[in-house]
């Protein structure tokens, strides 16, 4: 055994270490967009969406090769949420979501980059009756964007994104009242922040 261990350690010495393989950091801040979270008809529609909901991003990658990387990117918003029915608007307080997401990311053209990849959301539970009382509900995410990046000084790049992602969303709350199917939710955001440059 100990044989093995040090055949192990030395291969691991000799192996050819890559200066590209460090892990860069960024910091973002902006706004997102949401499409209708629950969908319903009573004499017209019902419509309960959030509104456009300051947002940050945490995120770290590293490069693969020469022209691809792989990362996670974190996010937290909150805003308010409200249900429209006919010309009459309800406030429904606040709806707070985070998501991760493993993204792999590669080069357009220049400074700019694309990202795509899969996560989870999670909607957190409201203190006030609705559609997440008694409980949030974490779904599946699948999203990607554009990232433009600037040298601004050494060692930093602005940063400015694009994201979309979808979800299907449903809650315990929206189940018990008989909702059984899901509805898709499309969410757009833009964002401005720093990155570490690699």
């Amino acid at each position: 055994m100990p044989n093995a261990i040090l055949i192990a350690a030395t291969l691991a010495a000799t192996l050819p270490l890559r200066v590209d393989a460090q892990v860069a950091f960024y910091a973002r801040a902006g706004a997102t967009g949401s499409s209708v979270l629950v969908h319903d008809v009573i004499r017209g529609d019902v419509d309960t969406r959030p509104a456009v909901a300051p947002t940050i991003f945490l995120g770290a990658s590293t490069r693969i090769a020469p022209k691809y990387g792989l990362g996670l990117e974190a996010s937290f918003s909150t805003g308010g949420l409200h249900t429209d029915y006919g010309t009459t608007r309800t406030d429904l307080g606040t709806l707070r979501a985070g998501s991760l997401l493993g993204l792999l990311d590669g080069a357009i053209a220049g400074p700019l980059r694309w990202r795509a990849g899969f996560g989870a959301i999670h909607y957190f539970a409201s203190d006030r009756a609705g559609i997440l009382a008694g409980g949030g509900t974490t779904r599946l995410l699948a999203g990607g964007g554009l990232d433009l990046r600037q040298a601004v000084f050494s060692g930093w790049d602005l940063m400015v994104s694009g994201r979309y992602d979808f979800n299907r969303f449903s809650s315990p709350a929206l189940r018990s009242l008989g909702f059984t199917q899901t509805q898709g939710v499309q969410r757009v955001s833009l964002s401005l922040g720093l990155a570490r440059s690699q």
